[in-house]
């Protein structure tokens, strides 16, 4: 089935409505809900990605947020974005929970695919307490050490590791393993990251 998404114009106000399809031909601009899993332990700031299952139309096999989704037409952010948690990675999060972070807007495109997002940011403090359960859009969780992504964001290093959730196997990732946001857009979810940590 063809979601059915609003259009915004540059200024992100609403134009009408589209199928997803259309959206991502046209190269309309259309809201996400992005969240991004992190957790504060003893051992430092981790944070989390999903592995996209193989099968995925877009970036198949790539590792990109926690927990994202399109937001449905007449659908709320918050409701939409709990919805994806749930579906994509099995966690039942309280709107509460949920730590706004800003709006990126972004542009995705790569060969027919023209996906310009207006990116609705949210974090989410994971504690580690209950397990992960995938959907079948998801192959894989994994956590990373937050300074040494920026690293990896920033040209520093070319390979960071990684430890799945999921298995506990340990790994090596590179930037040719993400889904290709723009460098800035990193930087900014590296950002709000540091920001809240520091206020706690």
């Amino acid at each position: 089935m063809n979601e059915k998404l609003t259009v915004f114009n540059e200024e992100e106000q609403p134009m009408g409505v589209k199928s997803r399809e259309d959206i991502h031909r046209d190269g309309d601009w259309h809201e996400t809900f992005q969240c991004w899993f992190y957790e504060l332990n003893k051992e430092g700031i981790f944070v989390y990605f999903q592995k996209r299952a193989e099968d995925k139309k877009e970036f198949p096999g790539l590792y990109d947020i926690t927990a994202a989704g399109h937001i449905e037409a007449g659908e709320g952010v918050v409701m939409a974005g709990l919805r994806e948690i749930e579906e994509e990675i099995g966690i039942n999060v309280s709107s509460s929970e949920l730590i706004a972070a800003g709006t990126f807007k972004q542009d995705l495109s790569d060969g027919n695919l023209k996906d310009r997002e207006i990116c609705r940011v949210f974090l989410y403090a994971w504690d580690g307490r209950r397990g992960f359960y995938i959907g079948e859009e998801v192959a894989d969780v994994i956590k990373v050490e937050l300074y040494s992504f920026k690293d990896l964001v920033n040209g520093e290093v070319r390979s960071v590791p990684f430890k799945s959730v999921l298995t506990e196997n340990s790994s090596i990732l590179s930037i040719d393993h993400l889904v290709p946001h723009e460098r800035a857009y990193y930087q900014f979810i590296i950002k709000a990251i540091t920001e809240n940590v520091e206020k706690l």
